[in-house]
């Protein structure tokens, strides 16, 4: 595991846009030869047109230099100038000329680009195509490193974990350093390519890309505005890389403040949120007052109205409205906070020595209260109901359900709530594909396909040891965890086992149907063999497990007839559970359906998907 982080870390600098963009940079900053002084002439024109410098010999400028296109500026230090021409969009889709206007330019380098009413631009390259209108101050000082090496605490707040970073970092190497202790020469060799990549991308100024617009914004220091970048209205940006694309363009706008921050392509930061020593990775949004400080958001998640702390927090996960996030480990991720909900409990009394770890997909409801220390991470797809209080534990069921107690039952704490296993899976068919159909459409492109099924590995071994552990020697009313590890401090009906058996049980058939047929599809040859003799060419210790855990039929011809009923019967629940939702709603509001049209693009997904393994099904029933 060490040599495959360095190997990691090795491929991901190689690759960095950021490393090339800046060996460009400063390619350029060396070739003072297209240069030339000023004319006498063109000094005149200059101070003409309300132009003013102490020293007009360290203005440098292009052969074929036009002097009108500066007007009412102060230039001080060594300025190197373009030959500007043609216009450029200011926000508001208004053209304007290239040229420097109303400004104070100190120390910089500006290609054919628009700066105005700047009231200091400062040790800053301001590239082609880039607009700087309206701005308070752009200013650099020193050697700019970029955060790259800096260490971000996530979980426990007393810096048990921390992981360090840089711009172009990827949720493999976050997890590296997280979950992988690696020997003290790996760490070291790490540190070490970190360092010298530090020391390439050092400048001692700061930029402002090709076709970056950073407009009507009061502070920008010791920062990178990436290409294509759009900044409009942000109160403050300190220290921080913005990367952007023309195909990805980052937008930070509306009272933003960032800090500290490491910020990747397509981002959007908006209406007044604060980010502070945190890194935002690719198409992830983070808006209307939402707090991020000391976090690790991975790509494509939403922050809305929400504040997260010393978190590591996964891939395509949602929270919106006035919801709590604190030292989190969900690396998994996919996850949903409702209003209200406050994972936050970190802080006990004594220190904020403790932590949460969500498993993938765990849903928090409205208002829930999640006591620490927690682990959820052997329980995915998760849904814990509203107003939940939950104490300290470890579960280890998958697609559980938490829901209130009761306190009347005798026997059982008044503490406890109570746990459904394989709820959201035999229950809630429609909550998952719905968000496995967002996941698809939201990730394309950054998130690797596939990303959050339900039937991944990782998911499969959890509902495997489930699935044993509910296996019991003596039956009784009420199980605790006295009774059966992983219910944590919950307690769980017989009839509820019963009915997870069931489930579980299903998954485990479904997935392993799955397992054979893909061998049948790479080797047509075993269209005649026994499902039972073919499910020994499965690969893997837990396909091994389940397939002998599976009753498997005699033939082909009738596995593949069980998949298409396993099949048949998921599509209905998700209808079925679409139904409900309309009948309940129908009940309520007498416009309902005119007012709640069903997503057509999830219903053709899901039509889709379902009459692809139709086809698939049948093309294996014709081999047979």
């Amino acid at each position: 595991m060490g040599m495959q982080r360095l190997l990691k870390l090795k491929k991901v600098l190689k690759n960095s846009v950021l490393a090339s963009s800046v060996e460009g940079i400063k390619t350029l900053k060396a070739s003072s030869s297209k240069y030339r002084a000023l004319s006498d002439d063109e000094i005149l024109v200059l101070e003409k047109n309300g132009n003013r410098s102490d020293d007009w010999s360290k203005v440098l400028v292009e052969g074929e230099f036009d002097p009108s296109r500066i007007n009412r500026s102060v230039f001080m230090g060594h300025v190197f100038l373009p030959k500007f021409y043609g216009t450029l969009l200011l926000p508001g889709d208004v053209s304007f000329p290239t040229g420097i206007y109303d400004s104070l330019v100190h120390d910089c380098i500006v290609e054919n680009a628009l700066v105005y009413k700047v009231a200091m631009l400062s040790h800053v390259m301001v590239r082609m195509g880039a607009v700087v209108h309206n701005v308070g101050s752009l200013v650099s000082s020193g050697k700019i490193g970029y955060m790259v090496g800096t260490k971000i605490t996530v979980g426990n707040e007393m810096g048990g974990r921390s992981v360090s970073v840089f711009p172009d970092i990827t949720t493999d190497l976050v997890d590296c350093q997280l979950f992988h202790k690696a020997e003290d020469e790996v760490e070291q060799n790490f540190n070490e390519q970190l360092n010298d990549f530090k020391n390439e991308l050092e400048l001692s100024y700061g930029v402002v890309d090709k076709g970056a617009v950073v407009c009507n914004t009061n502070i920008v220091r010791n920062s990178w505005i990436g290409a294509h970048a759009r900044i409009e209205g942000a109160s403050k940006i300190r220290n921080t890389i913005v990367m952007s694309s023309l195909e990805e363009s980052t937008h930070i706008y509306d009272s933003v403040i960032l800090e500290n921050a490491n910020v990747q392509c397509g981002v959007k930061v908006h209406t007044a949120a604060e980010v502070r020593d945190t890194v935002l990775m690719a198409r992830t949004k983070v808006g209307s007052k939402a707090i991020v400080k000391s976090s690790i958001i991975a790509p494509c998640c939403h922050i809305e109205e929400a504040e997260v702390n010393s978190s590591y927090v996964g891939p395509m996960t949602q929270m919106h409205h006035h919801s709590l996030l604190i030292a989190a480990l969900w690396p998994d991720g996919c996850g949903n906070l409702g209003y209200g909900a406050n994972v936050g409990s970190n802080h006990t009394g004594r220190m904020p020595d403790q932590e949460v770890m969500p498993g993938q997909g765990t849903f928090f409801g409205l208002g829930v209260n999640i006591k620490f220390p927690a682990n959820f991470k052997e329980a995915p797809f998760s849904l814990i109901a509203s107003g939940v209080t939950t104490l300290p534990q470890r579960i280890k069921f998958p697609f559980s359900l938490i829901r209130p107690g009761d306190s009347h039952l005798a026997g059982i704490p008044a503490r406890l709530n109570e746990i459904v296993p394989g709820w959201n899976y035999f229950r809630n068919a429609y909550a998952l594909d719905r968000n496995a159909y967002k996941y698809s459409v939201r990730g394309k492109g950054v998130v690797p396909i596939g990303y959050g099924d339900i039937y991944s590995v990782d998911t499969v071994k959890c509902v495997y040891d489930a699935y044993n552990r509910l296996q019991v020697q003596t039956v009784q009313d009420f199980y605790t965890k006295e009774h059966i590890d992983g219910l944590g401090q919950n307690f769980m009906r017989e009839r509820v086992r019963q009915e997870a058996l069931r489930g579980y049980g299903e998954y485990l058939e479904r997935y392993i149907l799955e397992q054979i047929i893909l061998l049948v599809e790479e080797d047509k040859s075993l269209v005649y063999q026994n499902p039972k003799e073919t499910r020994r060419l499965l690969s893997g210790d837990l396909n091994k497990d389940v397939a002998r855990l599976v009753q498997l039929p005699e033939t082909l011809e009738d596995l593949v007839k069980r998949m298409r009923q396993l099949n048949r019967d998921w599509y209905e629940l998700v209808i079925h559970g679409l139904d409900k939702d309309i009948r309940r709603g129908s009940e309520i509001f007498d416009d309902y359906a005119d007012a709640h049209p069903v997503d057509k693009g999830f219903m053709e997904w899901e039509k889709a998907r379902f009459e692809e393994n139709v086809r698939r099904l049948n093309g294996i029933g014709k081999l047979s």
